[in-house]
């Protein structure tokens, strides 16, 4: 005879069954949840208080890029969210923010003065590091890597806590100057 663990215990049988089937939601909780959070007002927010400490802005509209590769559903889904957060127009201090969607491709030739890396752009944030330098165009966003990595100057993160991430040598390139009071407040790479 064969030694069977759920029959020696009563009530085991029905353990084993919830265990398994809250396995099988946990699995597929995961399978159909995003690997990024949804954008939030928060972190559009939060990015528009660091642009007010930006010194190189002046007054006035400043149309705003947001990178986008076509091929990544995570970078459209989070251009189409982190452009409709925007709105038409957001002030911010002395500028009015209008934004743009831009592709990998376009960055050359696109009248921006801010870039926004979304999520999930790969190999074309390099480029978005080329131009950033060559144009002295200041980069946010909120994929921290890309700040790590050089690509972008600026990176925003709103959970669990705010913090602001800035690339030196990524600010230095593109000619970002910060106010001092705002050096206090960030953590530098």
């Amino acid at each position: 005879m064969a030694f069977r663990a759920w029959e020696t215990l009563p009530g085991n049988r029905r353990t084993v069954r919830f265990a398994a089937a809250l396995g099988m939601t946990l699995a597929a909780a995961a399978v159909c949840t995003p690997a990024y959070a949804a954008l939030t007002q928060t972190d559009v927010l939060v990015a528009e208080r660091v642009i007010r400490f930006v010194e190189k802005f002046g007054s006035g509209v400043m149309r705003v890029g947001i990178v986008v590769a076509p091929d990544s559903a995570q970078s459209v889904q989070e251009g189409n969210e982190l452009k409709a957060l925007l709105g038409k127009q957001l002030r911010t201090g002395d500028n009015v923010l209008q934004a743009i969607l831009v592709r990998p491709d376009q960055l050359a030739e696109a009248d921006v003065g801010l870039f926004f890396l979304t999520e999930g752009l790969g190999a074309a944030a390099a480029k978005v590091a080329g131009v950033s330098k060559g144009r002295k165009i200041t980069c946010i966003t909120f994929d921290l890597t890309q700040v790590k990595n050089g690509a972008c100057t600026i990176g925003i993160q709103s959970r669990p806590k705010i913090e602001v991430f800035v690339n030196r040598k990524a600010a230095t390139d593109s000619g970002t100057v910060f106010s001092s009071v705002f050096r206090l407040m960030i953590t530098e790479y």
